[in-house]
């Protein structure tokens, strides 16, 4: 396992306590939980709002999807439903990981015990577009708090904006903001491509509309 794959990511499923902006962003809480980017949408705000409705995230990705986009077969994905976030987001995570290589013990030192593993999380966001856009701009903060290593950058995956953050493609459209990565699959280089090409297919799939 390289450094890189060493640290807890802005949206990581083992390990990892919530971090808060500067060298923390929110990690991804508990074994399977990704949280979210720290917004500085006011509580007071979000409690006035209607709670918006839960997105599955493991309905946006099929198993045979992503096994062909990372070249390894997966299981079917495990969701996750993460609640309202203390931003007043409805979050869910999903996480589709492959099976160990035959002849490979696990390592409880590695996230998944070594597992290579994809994990998306969907936030709805009651303040609609405009709540989605500052999921987005936090990543920038962050960068610049040094809460993580890669400047990040714009790329094109169907959704109204999105950028590759070093380690996953974040994005938003209409209300909806989502986080995807792909870890612990072979060539790290591999993974930008990776995530970019599972982000076109949620971004088509997400709802046209924010309830």
């Amino acid at each position: 396992m390289n450094a890189a794959d060493d640290r807890t990511y802005p949206f990581d499923p083992v390990g990892g306590n919530r971090r808060q902006m500067g060298r923390n962003l929110s990690g991804w809480a508990s074994a399977a939980i990704m949280s979210v980017v720290m917004l500085s949408v006011s509580p007071e705000a979000n409690a006035a709002a209607a709670q918006p409705a839960a997105i599955d995230a493991c309905e946006l990705l099929t198993p045979g999807e992503v096994s062909a986009i990372v070249g390894r077969n997966v299981e079917t994905g495990k969701p996750f439903d993460n609640g309202i976030t203390p931003q007043g987001a409805r979050s869910t995570t999903c996480i589709w990981a492959a099976p160990l290589p035959s002849g490979v013990e696990p390592d409880p030192g590695q996230r998944l015990e070594g597992r290579g593993f994809v994990i998306l999380s969907v936030m709805r966001w009651p303040g609609g577009p405009g709540d989605a856009r500052k999921f987005l701009e936090d990543f920038n903060k962050a960068f610049l708090q040094h809460g993580i290593d890669s400047k990040p950058v714009p790329v094109h995956v169907g959704a109204d904006e999105s950028l590759w953050w070093g380690d996953g493609v974040a994005a938003r459209k209409n209300g909806v903001s989502f986080g995807i990565s792909v870890a612990q699959f072979g060539d790290r280089a591999a993974r930008q491509p990776q995530a970019e090409s599972l982000a076109k297919l949620i971004a088509k799939r997400l709802p046209a509309q924010s309830p």
